[in-house]
């Protein structure tokens, strides 16, 4: 079962007022968090969408491919598409934000094992009823994907297949965290000193 990772690394950060991705945790920056964990996990194929080019550099070091978003004004929409249409054919494509630092390599893997059984089906994780990020959307689902415009994600799309969603149950909900304020920030921070 070949499963393509996809990286959205190309938000607006309007927020924070200045590109967060950008910003570190302990020594590294926060998107680095996330390479991290991909590399550790058996996918076919790494895509990073970026509008930075000091990500795009790193992404590559990594070995990822990286794919440049020079409209990223757009919205989510275009990240998705470019991540698409800059990916080979896949079984699944699993969509990663790129500010969700205590992601685990286990939670990737056991979504990976769930789509494995699952094959035509949303993966998406849970704990208790709050549900996250990275959500796997399987090859059936490309062409929706590639359709979508504007701000509008993958949610617009799991909307139209709720019948497809499968949920994984993760225990630790801290794994969702992800960084769009000052205060998350904080937080993360003050979890990591911990």
């Amino acid at each position: 079962m070949n499963v393509n990772a996809i990286v959205m690394a190309s938000g607006m950060s309007k927020r924070m007022n200045r590109d967060k991705l950008l910003m570190k945790i302990k020594d590294r920056h926060i998107y680095e968090y996330i390479l991290d964990t991909i590399v550790k996990c058996n996918f076919f194929e790494r895509t990073v969408v970026a509008k930075d080019e000091e990500i795009l550099q790193k992404s590559k070091k990594y070995g990822f491919n990286a794919v440049k978003n020079t409209e990223s004004e757009k919205g989510q929409s275009r990240s998705i598409i470019l991540g698409m249409e800059k990916s080979s054919i896949a079984d699944g494509y699993m969509f990663f934000v790129a500010d969700q630092p205590f992601l685990s390599v286990e939670t990737v893997n056991f979504m990976l094992e769930s789509f494995e059984k699952n094959p035509g089906s949303i993966i998406v994780p849970r704990c208790g009823n709050k549900t996250g990020n990275p959500v796997i959307f399987p090859h059936v689902l490309r062409e929706e994907l590639l359709m979508l415009s504007g701000d509008n994600g993958g949610k617009t799309v799991m909307i139209k297949n709720k019948e497809k969603i499968i949920f994984a149950d993760i225990d630790n909900e801290q794994e969702f965290m992800d960084i769009d304020t000052m205060e998350d920030y904080e937080n993360v921070n003050k979890r990591v000193e911990r």
